[in-house]
């Protein structure tokens, strides 16, 4: 089998960043003859470079695209990818980090076809949801007229979720075209475990790292802290950039809770550790109506370094009885802080829950075990591709 794993990615090294390199190192562990092809607006940062040393795999090509505009990129991202797919024979494979569908995607996976080879994509969430949430509109309407087509070309989809799944499969037209369901995971051992605060029941720092959007839901946080009147002295910690921090700025200075909200802005390395090793309790994806569904990547770096959380994601990776998540209801209400607290209160009172919490990621969340199911599910679709 060969593999082409294709992505977009940004110049920095953030949760998606990291997720695709640890996706592609554990592949090209398992199937030999793998390629990793990203495109990349500007050079690699030092940090970027530093992960991308890490792999220690010759088998990248790294586009450069943003001397381009926006429609020659694009087109000359497709370009590429035609050529790759002429010397593609009939055991290869092209796993996309789907690009949102369009007249040239649709054009690069009948070239795939055509030369023998075939094409999976990988969903995080129900797309057009979510470009709608975020006002794109014109990437929304490309998206529905390209996406039937698109996806009935597909040979086969890898969601994080089954409503995910669903969607994919009623687009294509097809509910008999393979699909797998793999949740988002981890590389545990690239996160240290941290060293947990003491919680003496007066104050409570939580901590959010992300690139915030909208589905993150630090609004209903935020609301929820202006509206608790009890003794706890809460504070949140939010740690990254991302188009909805000017609102959530906006709203902190509106509700006057400048003293208990901190925008660290973007952190990575040591300065990051020093945050997760101060702060009780992360906070998930509280809002994840707002991108449809989704596998939240974060979650599992929180579960990794040992750090109970908040989330309001249907995610299967955790049992319903893991006891140091809090799942919340997806919505756009307040938060119950005092829920919250209580949370709090009965996970910190075990001094170990960092060390269990490490042992049910290894077991249950790390990308060794979660790339043995995507190899297997590809093994499965070659052998039944019917050309």
């Amino acid at each position: 089998m060969r593999l082409f794993y294709v992505a977009s990615i940004d110049n920095k090294v953030d949760g998606v960043n990291k997720k695709i390199l640890a996706q592609f190192k554990v592949l090209s562990e398992m199937i030999f003859d793998s390629e990793l092809i990203l495109f990349i607006k500007g050079a690699p940062s030092n940090e970027l470079r530093d992960q991308l040393n890490y792999l220690q795999s010759a088998q990248i090509e790294i586009v450069d695209t943003s001397s381009f505009g926006r429609l020659l990129a694009r087109r000359t991202k497709m370009e590429l990818l035609m050529k790759k797919a002429k010397v593609v024979s009939g055991n290869g494979f092209f796993y996309f980090r789907y690009p949102l569908a369009d007249r040239a995607f649709l054009k690069v996976i009948k070239a795939i076809k055509k030369g023998g080879g075939m094409a999976v994509t990988e969903h995080q969430s129900i797309e057009s949801r979510e470009l709608l949430s975020n006002r794109r509109f014109v990437l929304f309407l490309i998206e529905f007229l390209y996406a039937k087509r698109v996806r009935k070309e597909m040979s086969g989809f890898v969601c994080v979720t089954r409503e995910i799944a669903d969607h994919q499969l009623a687009r294509s037209g097809n509910y008999r075209k393979p699909y797998l369901i793999n949740g988002n995971g981890i590389y545990v051992s690239s996160v240290p475990l941290r060293t947990p605060p003491k919680f003496d029941g007066r104050s409570l720092d939580l901590l959010c790292v992300a690139q915030v959007a909208k589905w993150h839901g630090l609004d209903r946080l935020i609301r929820g802290m202006a509206e608790y009147k009890g003794n706890v002295d809460v504070r949140l910690h939010i740690a990254g950039d991302g188009s909805e921090v000017p609102n959530l700025k906006r709203l902190v200075a509106d509700l006057e809770l400048e003293n208990s909200v901190v925008f660290h802005g973007f952190k990575t390395g040591e300065e990051l550790d020093v945050l997760f090793d101060k702060c009780h309790i992360a906070a998930g994806s509280l809002a994840i109506h707002r991108a449809g569904s989704g596998s939240p990547l974060k979650s599992k770096e929180y579960c990794a370094r040992g750090i109970p959380f908040v989330d309001s994601a249907e995610d299967g990776d955790f049992h319903p009885e893991f006891p140091f998540r809090l799942k919340i209801d997806s919505s756009d209400c307040p938060l119950d802080i005092h829920q919250i607290i209580r949370f709090g209160e009965s996970v910190l009172s075990d001094s170990d829950h960092p060390f269990k919490m490490r042992e049910y990621a290894k077991e249950n969340l790390d990308w060794k075990s979660k790339m043995k199911q995507l190899v297997d599910f590809l093994e499965r679709v070659m052998t039944n591709y019917e050309k």
